[in-house]
């Protein structure tokens, strides 16, 4: 099987009404904290709340997404930057998993891919087309939900401003 027909053929994502909709924080054990909105089968919204990659976010990224089981989802996407990440959530348990590859360049110089991708992507794609992408960064994490909270899929209101532009102690709410 080619490349392009693996692409093209459905995947067996199981019941993804689980996820659609879910809106969730959370926190690796280095102390980096991130945020999650799955607005529908096929697109996440996310923002870097704390850590080197603050400032980064998303409000439409195209992902593909799979039930492993019960409430465990697996999420995966391609960010325009060549940064390729794989995020395993147990709602249940409020426990991530997440395995990320970053190109060597946006290591090296990640001031562009600091804001919202959907600005910036003209000078994202121009950096990432200089590279270099190789070697790459293998980073695997693990972390703890800290807020989770069901919205209604496609919620523009979920995601909508930089992280330098949410209130005082957003990234710290928990339920």
């Amino acid at each position: 099987m080619s490349a392009e027909d693996a692409a093209a053929a459905p995947a067996l994502a199981g019941d993804l009404s689980g996820i659609v909709g879910r809106h969730l924080i959370y926190a690796y054990e280095n102390g980096w904290k991130y945020e999650l909105y799955v607005r529908n089968s096929h697109t996440v919204a996310f923002r870097c709340l704390l850590g080197p990659m603050f400032g980064r976010w998303s409000t439409h990224q195209p992902a593909k997404m799979l039930q492993l089981s019960g409430d465990m989802y697996k999420i995966a996407w391609v960010e325009p930057t060549g940064t390729v990440t794989v995020l395993i959530a147990w709602l249940g348990e409020r426990r991530i998993h997440t395995t990320i590859c970053y190109p060597h360049w946006m290591l090296d110089y990640p001031e562009p891919t600091l804001a919202r991708y959907e600005d910036n992507l003209d000078e994202i794609t121009a950096e990432r087309d200089k590279g270099p992408t190789y070697p790459q960064t293998l980073v695997a994490s693990t972390g703890r939900i800290t807020f989770l909270e069901t919205r209604n899929p496609n919620d523009d209101t979920v995601i909508d401003r930089p992280p330098s532009k949410l209130p005082h102690n957003y990234a710290n709410r928990t339920n």
